[in-house]
């Protein structure tokens, strides 16, 4: 197994708590990875990639891994059940697109000189499409088919390895998949506060998010899901322990997210009896912000409109397959079903400007 290079390992690099955008199919592509890295992203993830697909070549998913001038930071999610194939993508990924920035870019500093810094395997996907194949969540319930993919990606690479899973799939709990690969040398552990059978809704379980914490104390744990406000932010790092969020769909017409988290998020340190300390997170007393409801000024939410849809635009003919992310822009406003069926008409800047 190739040893973790230091150098490498993004993870350990980042201030606490870690803002990461997760993983989201159809949603977290080129473009919106660097409107969330622009509103203050430390991390995004691709949407997940076929591993299999990827290992033959396919052309339409060697597309996915083009990234952007901008672009930064980038972890590449990989789903499959295959072994065999996640080696050769994993191979590929090495060979293909971990190339250095161009020399002069500001970002080249020392090590830290490639787009992508790791590589993420989905075990917690619920979508019944990913699951019936055995990939996604299915393979929380087979652990030993799951030790071997993450094995096989970390034979293959000198990135660091994470995985991301989910509270319970059927009989097995995060408890008992991280008690069978906690020897592993993975990086960092995303895990979705919910179980398979409550799928993308439902109470948040922070008990277990905390425990999983508590068994990897030296590894970077990440909780997500249901953080779509400022004050689901504080409550999960508050309750869970975790060393930070992923966010999905609550950056979903709000890529801002994330320093508005950092402006509003202010850390205190409280010393133990036991010498250890503790990490208190609190938020500036402003209800609005508190309750999630303050909003950017409208010039400058316009502004940011705009701006996905020029970059957006730099490398698509039309704005059409951006409508789902407009149409989360203008989500909670006044006459937002009268907007909504302007924004499904777009194909043009000309369109989205006369809205």
């Amino acid at each position: 197994m190739k040893k973790e290079k230091s150098q490498l390992n993004i993870w350990q690099k980042l201030k606490k708590p870690i803002l990461a955008l997760a993983p989201m199919a159809g949603y977290t592509d080129s473009t919106f990875r660097v409107m969330c890295l622009k509103g203050g992203a430390d991390l995004v993830y691709t949407e997940m990639i076929s591993a299999e697909a990827l290992a033959r070549e396919n052309k339409k998913t060697l597309k996915m891994l083009e990234f952007l001038p901008e672009e930064k930071n980038v972890i590449v999610q990989l789903f499959g059940k295959n072994p065999e194939a996640f080696a050769k993508a994993t191979k590929i990924i090495n060979e293909k697109f971990c190339h250095p920035l161009e020399k002069g870019d500001p970002r080249l500093r020392g090590d830290d000189n490639k787009k992508i810094c790791g590589i993420d395997i989905n075990l917690g996907c619920p979508a019944h499409k990913v699951f019936r194949t055995g990939a996604g969540a299915a393979l929380m319930d087979n652990k030993k088919l799951a030790r071997e993919i993450i094995i096989a990606v970390l034979e293959n690479t000198n990135l660091p390895v994470s995985i991301k899973i989910r509270t319970r799939v059927k009989n097995t709990t995060a408890i008992d998949f991280i008690k069978f690969i906690k020897d592993l040398p993975i990086a960092a552990i995303m895990i979705h506060g919910r179980s398979l059978a409550q799928g993308m809704t439902g109470p948040i379980d922070f008990a277990m998010i905390k425990k999983i914490k508590q068994l990897l104390p030296d590894k970077i744990v990440l909780a997500n899901g249901g953080i779509s406000t400022l004050t689901d932010a504080e409550i999960m790092l508050e309750k869970t322990g975790a060393d930070g969020i992923g966010i999905g769909r609550g950056a979903l017409g709000k890529p801002w997210i994330f320093n508005e988290i950092k402006k509003c998020l202010a850390s205190s340190v409280i010393p133990l009896k036991n010498g250890i300390q503790k990490t208190k997170f609190n938020f500036f007393l402003d209800p609005r912000l508190a309750a999630g409801q303050a909003d950017l000024h409208q010039d400058d939410k316009k502004n940011i409109i705009l701006r996905h849809a020029q970059l957006f635009l730099q490398h698509n003919d039309n704005l059409i397959p951006l409508r789902k992310h407009l149409i989360h822009y203008f989500k909670g406003q006044k006459n937002a079903s009268k907007l909504r069926q302007k924004i499904i008409k777009i194909k043009s800047l000309v369109d989205l400007e006369k809205i």
